[in-house]
Parts: C-alpha cells; structure tokens; sequence
C-alpha cells in the first residue's frame, strides 16, 4: 500500500487500530507513521492502559534502568540524564506511577528515566536511620508513606514518615519489635492507620502512642497450614476500599508428590493461593482480624504482585487475551530445590484456583521487582524537529532555544539471533500399533514445535511400535528448556489406551548451517600466496647466475 493510502485512512478506522496497541513500543510506532496518525492519536482522549511492566530491582551503582513485559517477551533499558549512587523506589497506589527518592540537595520524588522533580517533600527528621534505604507509597487521596526496617540479631527497628495533604512536617512512627524467627514485614497506610502484618511471633518491645495509629498483625494462614508445611510469600494491597492480603504458597515436597523431579510443571501444580479481607473485630481483644474471600468474587479483577508495591485493577481496564481476570501475577522460584535457575513469572487463577507457567525471567532477574502501567508521552513535533535538526554536524553552532520536554533515551534490548537450533530427541516406547508418524507428531506438538516424527517397528511380530520425535525451540534453550521441564521422566502419557514411555536420546545444539558461497577472502589470500612464491622462485633463479660469475 503506498504511502498516501495509508494517510487516508477514516479517522474511525485509525481510533480503533489505536485503542487496540498495548504496548509501549507500538505506541510510538504508531505515531511514527504519518501526520494524520498522530493527529488521531493526539485527539484520542480515552484509551485502554498499555499492558503491565516489571522494573527490576535497583542494583548499588546501576548505570541502566531495565523493564520487562512479561507478555510480548520484550526487555527495555533506559539510561536516565543522571548519574545516582541508589534508588528508593516510591510507588503510587494504583501502578501507573514510580519515582524514586532523592535526598539531595532537597528530599524530593523524581522520575526514574529523566531525573524531572514530580514532588518536593519537607526535610526528614534530623536523627540516624532515613538513610537505610526508605521506600514507600504514594496513596490516591496524596499521602505519601515511607518506611525503612533495619534489623540486628533478633531486634527489628521500624520507622515510618507520613505525610498527609495539607501537612509541612513528617508525621514519625517508631516501633521495636523482638522474635526469635526471620519473618517478613509488610506495611501498609488504611483508613488512617499504619497496619504492619507480620509472617511469625513478634513481640513490640516499646509501644508509643503517636499522632498515628500503628497496628500490629499476624499474617493470616490456610486452613491446614498448620498441619503442613508450606514455603508461603504474602503481599498486601488496597482494592477497592479494602485491604487485601494475597498468600502464595508451594508444597515444600512437591517433587516426590509430582514425579520426583524438580521442574516447572512440578512446581505449577503445587502452588495455590489465599485471599483474606480486613474486617473489624465484632468480639475479643484483638481489633482488627483477616477473614477468607471467595476467589470466585475476584473475577472482576486483576492482581499484580511485587516489591515493594502490589495493586489490583479492573479487568474491564485491561483488554485482550494477554491478561485474564480473576487472576494473580507474581514472580516466584523455588531457592532450595533449583537454587541455579532463573525466577519465574507464575499466573494464578483465583476463581477455578489453577496456576500457570508465563514466562521464565532473563539472567539477572529476581522476585525484588515491581508492576507498573506505563503512560508515555510523545514530545510535540516541532520539539522532535529541533532534536534531530541539533545532531546534523554543521548546524551543532546554531542552538535552538526551546521548552524540551524531560526525556531519556529507552531502548528495546533484542537478543541475538542464536547461530545454531537447540532441539531435544526423544525415544518413544510402547505406540499403539494403529498410530502412524502424523498422529505421533500431533501428539507431542503441545510440547514444542515437533521438527520430524517417525513411527517404525523393530519386528514384524511385535504388537507395539517404536518412534523418535525431534523437538525444534522456536525460542531460547534456558526458556526452552523450562518450558519442556518434565516431558521426560516426570509426566505419564497415554495415547490411545497405551501408556508411553519417553526417554531423552540426545540433547545439544545442532550444527552450525554454513553458507554454500565459497568464502572470497581465503580465496584471494590463496592467491596472493602463490605469487608470492612464484616470485621468490623467479629471483632465486635471476640472481644464482650473477652469483656464480
């Protein structure tokens, strides 16, 4: 189609091809194209949210800013215009926002890819412990919580800064907590009050009643925990009006339970999940107590679980098949039975309470990250022309003056295409004698991309048949390998009535496919050696007369 076709597009048309871009990339792309394409895109007021984001955790001294999107598979790295030694990321309620927190020259909340001031914050209290890393949360009606815990043996110091609307000084929270056990920490701002749900026996060794109300909760626990032992990582999050605590658990002895291997199929099915509400005490001592929701009541719903924020958001928000309602996203992997693999992206269905594989992280990825909805914005037209025209060589004297937008340079990290085609082998035992290599092929093509199948039979008198199925990745062989994790040995396959048995033949990379051309330049470098030497024979031969007269 040529160019001025697609500029001529119905406007109607163009208002629908952008309500159906959900990513950050072909949002801009999108702008890209011509004139009345941005123009649409400009006018266009109401649009679906881009799909989710997950920004790592901040390394000490990290040059980059890295972002992953879990559903197109897609990684981006972001060098801001600064240079910090850390970022205490601050998040926004609802996960459309994050800054971090800078306390130089002034506390304030900066934009992690432009370094833009976004919130100026009064100074902290002038005592010891705000520089152990602070993070927080920046809630709807404006308040801004900060929290830091520093632990020493078996103390837990606590502190906490609240700022609400209207206010010029920090409201500060301290608590000392003492237990025996390593628990986990989670706090949170509802209703008022500073709720902090603790996973273990604690014991508040100095309770100070302060301008705010700080409580002190016991995560809540499945039905049956207590009888089994389960490895649980819990988050706490507002939705709707109401605090929520999600539990993730996995069955410590899920390999034995699930065909003696640790694999990813394995530890999908012995992840489960509960979801309880914060209600008033009707009765007792205590004020506050969890109480269990029904997951089929979070069908409307969607969770995205991290560090250090959790938010829930509608379904009807979030459109397409890449997000599911009544779902939970999380970031979780099994340290003790597969301590040297990556982390893992697990999807939880809280309705029919079924878990799913998503994605396996890239190296360097860990459960320390959060979700955020990016919102990015597109730099007016004449500020782009002013940019490029301010790189061209012989116009770097002519400085153009103009408002430029806070910017930083993000770019989509495309992994090199791999020079040879992993592919797994399998030997396959005990085919049904009526099965032939197309049915066998269908048969494992829910595993992977079956390259050849072939079905044949060792002898003539033998009721059941042999195969061997070659397994073509499409992908890489770490995501490969997590997603056919268990296809040998830890999975029972019947077809036909017939119990298959599968064993691993052989697994490596195949050869490198080499270029028919012949190559030029080892063929001119022949070349050159053979004049060389035809030269040094010619003289050889010129000059042994002269030597001998």
């Amino acid at each position: 189609m040529e160019v001025a076709m697609w500029a001529e597009l119905p406007h109607d048309v163009l208002r629908e091809i952008f309500g159906r871009l959900h990513a950050a990339s072909d949002l801009v792309r999108f702008h890209a194209v011509c004139k009345p394409w941005r123009d649409t895109a400009t006018a266009t007021t109401t649009r679906q949210p881009l799909l989710p984001l997950l920004l790592a955790q901040d390394k000490m001294y990290s040059i980059s800013v890295r972002l992953r999107c879990v559903f197109s598979r897609t990684s981006y790295s972001a060098v801001p215009p600064f240079s910090i030694g850390r970022r205490n990321w601050v998040a926004s309620e609802d996960g459309t926002s994050i800054w971090y927190l800078a306390q130089r020259p002034s506390p304030s909340l900066r934009d992690p890819l432009t370094g833009a001031v976004t919130l100026l914050l009064p100074p902290f209290p002038q005592e010891h412990g705000w520089e152990d890393s602070p993070n927080g949360m920046v809630y709807s009606d404006g308040t801004v919580l900060l929290y830091t815990l520093s632990g020493h043996g078996d103390t837990v110091k606590f502190r906490a800064a609240l700022l609400r609307p209207g206010d010029a000084t920090w409201t500060v929270e301290k608590r000392t907590f003492e237990s025996s056990e390593a628990c986990e920490f989670c706090v949170a701002y509802h209703r008022g009050t500073i709720l902090i749900t603790v996973d273990g026996p604690v014991a508040t060794l100095n309770v100070e009643f302060g301008a705010v109300q700080v409580l002190t909760l016991p995560r809540p626990l499945m039905p049956g925990e207590l009888d089994h032992d389960f490895y649980v990582c819990y988050y706490v999050l507002e939705s709707r009006g109401e605090l929520l605590c999600v539990s993730v658990y996995a069955r410590p002895d899920y390999p034995d339970e699930f065909g003696g291997t640790a694999s990813v199929p394995n530890l999908v099915q012995s992840l489960s999940m509960s979801v309880h509400v914060l209600e008033e005490a009707a009765a007792g001592p205590e004020k506050m107590r969890w109480v269990s929701k029904d997951g089929r009541s979070l069908a409307d719903r969607v969770f995205f679980l991290g560090w250090p924020s959790n938010f829930a958001v509608d379904a009807s928000r979030i459109s397409g098949d890449a997000v599911s309602g009544g779902c939970a996203y999380f970031v979780y992997k099994d340290l003790e039975a597969m301590p040297n693999q990556p982390f893992y992206v697990f999807r939880y269905n809280m309705v029919n309470g079924k878990a799913k594989f998503v994605e396996q992280l890239p190296q360097g990825w860990d459960d320390m990250c959060t979700w955020l909805f990016p919102r990015p914005s597109i730099a007016p037209v004449e500020e782009i022309i002013g940019r490029l025209e301010g790189r061209k060589w012989w116009k770097m004297k002519k400085k153009v003056h103009m408002a430029s937008t806070a910017r930083s340079n993000i770019y989509i990290e495309r992994p090199q295409p791999p020079c040879y085609n992993p592919y797994f082998r399998v030997f396959v035992r005990n085919i049904p004698r009526t099965v032939d290599s197309f049915q066998l092929q269908q048969f494992f093509s829910k595993h992977g991309k079956v390259a050849t199948a072939k079905v044949m039979r060792k002898r003539k008198n033998k009721i059941r048949k042999i195969g061997i199925v070659t397994i073509a990745m499409v992908e890489e062989l770490e995501d490969a390998l997590a997603a056919l994790d268990g296809l040998v040995g830890a999975c029972i396959y019947v077809f036909n009535g017939c119990v298959l048995e599968v064993r691993l033949v052989r697994r490596w990379k195949g050869r490198p496919v080499f270029s028919s051309r012949p190559n030029q330049h080892s063929h001119d470098y022949l070349v050159y050696h053979r004049l060389l030497l035809l030269l040094f024979v010619i003289t050889m031969v010129l000059w042994s007369p002269i030597k001998i007269q």
